[in-house]
């Protein structure tokens, strides 16, 4: 692949959807986010095209306006026209200044080897400037490359304002170009400015047990930042105590994973929420996801709450409306599967039970089409 153009630098407009890429013709979709407005509407978005990952993969994207009950079918587009780039790994962000950010990647995706990364990739994002307005009305901001590599989690707003963006150049894909050697990892790019700039800070690397970093960055209550990472072995933890410019090497974490994404975040009471799945021991399986709380600093865990016990549900992504509700967004199969919604509070989780009377799991978002 040396030989190849960097396709994956060419802009991608967001832009309304056309016929294929409404919910009747698709038969795969997977890997979602969400995000909330002060006003309580509701943004969903994950990557869909084709029958897999691969060079037909396109960003999609959908609305609620009823608290997550009822869903949009898509109201935007992120479709590379390049038939050899695929857009893919979609994250949905609401800045301090509620300032809605659609990010995704793009990569070279070769159909003869079915290699679907370049090596090189890239983070583009986009903003929503009337993310109230009807959908058939929306005016995005024109598409920017702000890193190398993948962004598979939400940033970290750190305590001195500056944004921590989880950006990775997977290390299995070393063929092009050198120049990635010093970005390989879990890596951090910082914006000081709101977002105009990103600049590559630091990285924390898997020496064993590499698989796609899908990392998040939390910050501490001393100051420091702790990195939680995708590993084949579950999750690995690294520290970093100057603001993410060295971190130390990464080191198998107490909490327990199937090599899959999960998800953190601090709450607006303090407590850390945490997203993953409770495998029985000795088995690292994609089911039963879970809620868990930590009051500590993530020292210890609670029971959780259950959010979905069936295999195959995986890659949750979650967000704190400004009255308390938690909205976690999560895919189900993925061949002709289905994007759910679980809403709930933090004191359902402490009861390890819906307490709330509004809180629900397992809400349809988006469903494709079944196998005959």
């Amino acid at each position: 692949m040396s030989e190849l153009p960097f396709f994956s630098a060419v802009p991608v407009p967001v832009k309304a959807p056309e016929e294929k890429h409404l919910t009747r013709n698709r038969s795969f979709q997977g890997i979602p986010g969400i995000a909330v407005l002060p006003s309580g509407r509701l943004f969903a978005v994950c990557y869909s095209g084709g029958s897999w990952e691969g060079r037909e993969n396109f960003v999609v994207l959908f609305v609620s306006d009823d608290g997550g009950k009822h869903w949009s079918d898509v109201v935007a587009v992120v479709d590379p026209p390049q038939e050899d780039v695929r857009a893919f790994d979609p994250v949905l962000w609401l800045s301090p200044e509620k300032r809605l950010f659609l990010f995704w990647a793009q990569s070279y995706s070769d159909l003869l080897s079915s290699q679907v990364f370049d090596g090189v990739g890239g983070v583009w994002c986009a903003e929503l400037e009337n993310p109230d307005s009807s959908p058939g009305n929306f005016r995005w901001t024109s598409p920017r490359r702000i890193a190398h590599g993948i962004m598979m989690n939400k940033p970290l707003v750190l305590s001195d304002g500056r944004w921590a963006l989880p950006c990775s150049v997977w290390q299995s894909y070393r063929t092009r170009p050198d120049g990635m050697e010093p970005f390989r990892g879990a890596g951090l790019w910082a914006s000081s400015d709101h977002g105009k700039s990103f600049v590559f800070r630091g990285r924390a690397v898997v020496r064993e047990g590499f698989s796609c970093d899908e990392h998040i960055f939390w910050e501490r209550r001393d100051g420091s930042l702790q990195c939680l990472i995708r590993t084949t072995y579950g999750l690995a933890e690294s520290f970093s105590r100057d603001g993410g410019y060295t971190w130390s090497d990464p080191v198998p974490s107490s909490i327990p994973g199937p090599n899959s994404r999960f998800f953190l975040m601090r709450l607006a009471s303090g407590s850390l929420l945490l997203l993953n799945h409770r495998n029985e021991p000795g088995k690292r399986e994609r089911n039963n996801l879970a809620a868990f709380l930590s009051k500590d600093d993530g020292r210890t865990w609670g029971p959780g709450l259950l959010l979905d016990g069936r295999m195959g549900v995986s890659y949750p992504d979650a967000v704190q409306a400004e009255d308390g509700t938690i909205y976690a967004v999560y895919d189900y199969q993925r061949r002709h599967g289905t994007i759910l919604l679980a809403r709930f509070t933090e004191e359902d989780v402490k009861a390890e039970k819906l307490l709330n009377k509004e809180s629900f799991l397992a809400m349809t978002v988006n469903a494709v089409p079944q196998e005959p």
